[in-house]
């Protein structure tokens, strides 16, 4: 009868663990992270998975001049509109230039189809983001 109850007990530790972990993770990347009023932490997420995803597609093929420096452009506009958003300013302009810049190398790069379809996912959800006004 003790065994049972000390068994009782484990398993219910560990089924708190793991809703524990559930919870924490279903909250998403960056949880218990604050950023500068009034944009938070999501849109300045999206930037920077913006910038790992364009990262990833320059560092996955042999890029010319010309394909280097338009994840270039991408990269300086992002950063920009990020450091504008951690003084508390939303830059639609420079969002703009970063939409644009992304849209030209889904253009005119050379993509796997892997990267192709996450920089798509980042333009879209960068415009939702500028509709939004976040």
């Amino acid at each position: 009868m003790k065994s049972l109850k000390s068994l009782q007990a484990v398993v219910l530790t560990l089924g708190l663990m793991c809703g524990g972990a559930v919870a924490l993770q279903a909250q998403g990347p960056g949880y218990g992270h604050e950023y500068p009023a009034p944009y938070g932490g999501g849109l300045r997420g999206l930037v920077d998975r913006t910038q790992s995803d364009l990262h990833v597609a320059e560092e996955s093929q042999h890029n010319k001049d010309n394909q280097r420096e338009r994840y270039q452009h991408a990269q300086g506009h992002l950063s920009t509109f990020d450091r504008n958003l951690t003084k508390g300013h939303f830059d639609k302009g420079e969002l703009d230039k970063s939409i644009d810049s992304i849209k030209d190398i889904l253009d005119h790069n050379v993509l796997q189809g892997s990267s192709r379809d996450a920089l798509l996912r980042d333009m879209g959800d960068l415009k939702v983001a500028r509709d939004r006004h976040y």
